[in-house]
């Protein structure tokens, strides 16, 4: 009898301690698999950041290039009315277009010989 008592306590000492042993192991799956959840979150976090990066410098890119080639237009455009400009002063400035006006709107006209004086400078 006392070998079977024994017997049964050390049967559920082992059956406590098995049971221990499977509560522990239980609770180190949970946290190594919890574990292991964060660090495949991270891993998957810093993969879409390295995949979104050259995506964004692409981006960055593609709109400096679309305000270089805005600015060219205009630089351009600008370019072209300066020539207008130019060709329109230079008609301004023409000596026909002033003897014209100088005769039709202002009524001048050449002096005669008599009209002229000429001073000596010296």
């Amino acid at each position: 009898m006392v070998v079977a008592e024994r017997d049964l306590q050390r049967g559920n000492f082992y059956q406590n301690q098995h049971e221990v042993y499977r509560q522990n192991t239980r609770q180190q799956e949970r946290k190594s698999s919890s574990n292991y959840k964060v660090k495949y979150i991270i891993r998957l976090l810093c993969v879409a950041l390295l995949a979104f990066l050259p995506l964004y410098r692409f981006a960055i890119i593609t709109e400096s290039q679309y305000r270089i080639d805005k600015l060219q237009s205009e630089i351009k455009e600008v370019e072209l009315q300066n020539e207008h400009l130019k060709v329109e002063i230079a008609n301004l400035k023409s000596v026909a277009r002033i003897e014209d006006i100088a005769r039709s709107k202002l009524n001048m006209k050449e002096p005669e010989s008599q009209q002229i004086i000429y001073l000596n400078v010296e």
